[in-house]
């Protein structure tokens, strides 16, 4: 029998703070996991830790024979547009942010990995019609003037910028990353895609329609599944297979027969009944290989 991580590479993201890193690293072990996508360690993110503290991590995700997919920063998220990049706000400057990438750029090559996540700014209003927008600026217009300057950081470094598609940011579905992709025009950056997200964001199954669309832009995904009801803009996390809005098992069938060779990170946000958020991902990936087989 082919096991289910020589069809895809997966990865456990840990975005939950407080939780002991090794603790972390021993449920990648238990569930024969390759890669980590680096969030949490510890209560503080990756980009905060000092370099003596990166090369402990370092240590200890070796010691584990564990590879890092990824580096991710909440870059950009939530974070207002302003007409200056040194404009203060609730969540800093962009100014502030785009050092955090240059943390992040540093972490990831400690790590060999080329892979940085980052967001699309807080959700700020329509797109159209213009007569919408409550900004002094055109808002699709700054999203990809920030991207820009953000993904020429990347590109002289030697990095691809993850662009996550998140209902909390302006391009809550891959179709309007992707969207934004075409625009910056750069191969330094590509789709972070979360099916869940886009879900969320707009009522619809994203796949098969947006996936077929935006299959060639994939550099990363997120694997979560969700209740979603948007009549009151609810969701809840379920274990892998027991959403209500698409279908993981033709997702990952999909990614298998396009070939994707980028990896599939469980966000382990999922707490079962009496459970642990690391029952949660055991029961999510329990689900995962009996899709896969």
């Amino acid at each position: 029998m082919v096991r289910f991580q020589e069809k895809l590479k997966f990865a456990l993201s840990h975005d939950t703070p407080g939780y002991d890193f090794n603790h972390v690293l021993d449920v990648v072990d238990e569930l024969e996991l390759e890669y980590i996508d680096l969030r949490a360690i510890g209560d503080r993110n990756v980009v905060q830790l000092s370099d003596g503290e990166i090369q402990d991590v370092k240590n200890l995700v070796r010691k584990h024979g564990i590879k890092v997919s990824s580096i991710s920063p909440f870059l950009f998220f939530r974070l207002p547009l302003t007409e200056g990049d040194d404009e203060i706000t609730i969540r800093g400057s962009f100014t502030e942010q785009l050092n955090i990438l240059s943390r992040a750029i540093e972490i990831a090559k400690v790590f060999d990995t080329n892979i940085v996540r980052c967001f699309s700014f807080e959700s700020e209003t329509l797109f159209e019609p213009a007569g919408w927008q409550d900004l002094p600026f055109d808002i699709w217009g700054k999203i990809i003037e920030r991207l820009g300057k953000a993904t020429r950081i990347a590109e002289a470094a030697g990095i691809t910028l993850g662009l996550e598609n998140c209902h909390w940011c302006n391009l809550g579905t891959g179709l309007l990353v992707a969207k934004a992709i075409q625009e910056i025009g750069s191969k330094n950056i590509g789709l972070w895609w979360d099916p869940a997200n886009s879900a969320m964001a707009s009522g619809e199954n994203p796949y098969p329609d947006e996936y077929t669309q935006v299959k060639d832009y994939l550099v990363a995904i997120d694997m979560k599944d969700v209740i979603i009801d948007k009549r009151y803009n609810y969701w809840s996390q379920v274990a892998v297979g027991e959403g209500n809005k698409f279908n993981w098992q033709e997702i990952l069938r999909a990614l298998v027969r396009d070939n994707y060779q980028g990896v599939v990170s469980l966000e382990s946000d999922y707490i079962p009944e009496g459970g642990t958020i690391h029952d949660g991902a055991k029961a999510s990936f329990s689900k995962v290989r009996q899709m896969l087989a």
